[in-house]
């Protein structure tokens, strides 16, 4: 039980993390926005591409911890019978997180392109990161819908 506890703590930190994060890229992405065409414009896109790969980095981290710990442990609970349909819903959140990761991929390929004032660049490297951010935002939610109640199932089941 304290495994768990200790599990499911961890969880929720580095999701609280992660949101964080990308609340400020998004943050920072707004208030560039605000001055697309200047200096400090392509200074900000810059400074985001090395947030992102940073958050990618965190992320990659955390994804490896998720699979080798939180998803053996909830799995095998879940397939005593509670929740036929994990499996399938940790495979939907896999290709979540790939989709996200395209999109962080090719803002970082664009970032890294928008070394002159090219408006349009920018702009489409805003999108992407736009797209990215919501994506990552969502997975992280679709996670904690998924994952949060199993556990604190098995909780409640240790604890009778």
């Amino acid at each position: 039980m304290v495994r768990l506890q200790q599990v499911l703590e961890r969880l929720k930190d580095e999701h609280g993390a992660l949101k964080k994060e990308l609340d400020h890229v998004q943050d920072m992405t707004r208030h560039m926005v605000g001055m697309l065409g200047s200096e400090e414009a392509k200074r900000l896109l810059q400074e985001i591409r090395k947030q992102m790969e940073l958050f990618m980095q965190q992320l990659e981290a955390h994804e490896h911890w998720e699979e080798e710990e939180v998803l053996p442990l909830l799995a095998e609970y879940a397939n005593q019978g509670m929740e036929p349909t994990f499996l399938t819903s940790t495979w939907v959140l896999e290709e979540d997180h790939k989709q996200a990761e395209r999109f962080v991929r090719s803002f970082l390929d664009h970032a890294e392109q928008c070394k002159g004032a090219d408006s349009v660049k920018l702009k489409k490297a805003i999108s992407l990161l736009s797209v990215a951010c919501s994506v990552l935002s969502e997975h992280l939610s679709s996670e904690e819908e998924m994952f949060f109640p199993v556990a604190n199932q098995m909780l409640s089941d240790i604890r009778e």
